[in-house]
């Protein structure tokens, strides 16, 4: 997920997902000198292989701090619910209003 948030730390959009391209990395929600972002991609952490060893699944968690994981993982369930939160200017990490 990209988090654009205002100076104040109102969020004012994100661009969903969990792994991002170049082409989302040039995106942006509001004036650049107006807004500032948070870019959290996820990390594979666990492989499932069949029985000649091919990959066929993976485990995924947010590449954060382990105190902000749990928000990403239940932002990724209700993307929506990300309006609940602001982020701590100074930290940089999301804090419920």
């Amino acid at each position: 997920m990209i988090t654009f948030y205002n100076k104040d730390g109102s969020i004012s959009g994100t661009i969903d997902g969990r792994i991002h391209s170049e082409a989302h990395l040039k995106m942006w929600i509001g004036k650049k000198g107006e807004t500032e972002r948070i870019v959290v991609n996820w990390k594979a952490v666990k492989d499932y292989k069949d029985e000649k060893g091919n990959l066929i699944a993976q485990d995924f968690e947010p590449d954060c701090s382990e105190d902000q994981k749990q928000i990403y993982f239940d932002l990724d369930k209700n993307p929506s619910d990300i309006f609940k939160y602001k982020v701590d200017v100074t930290t940089k990490r999301l804090i419920l209003k």
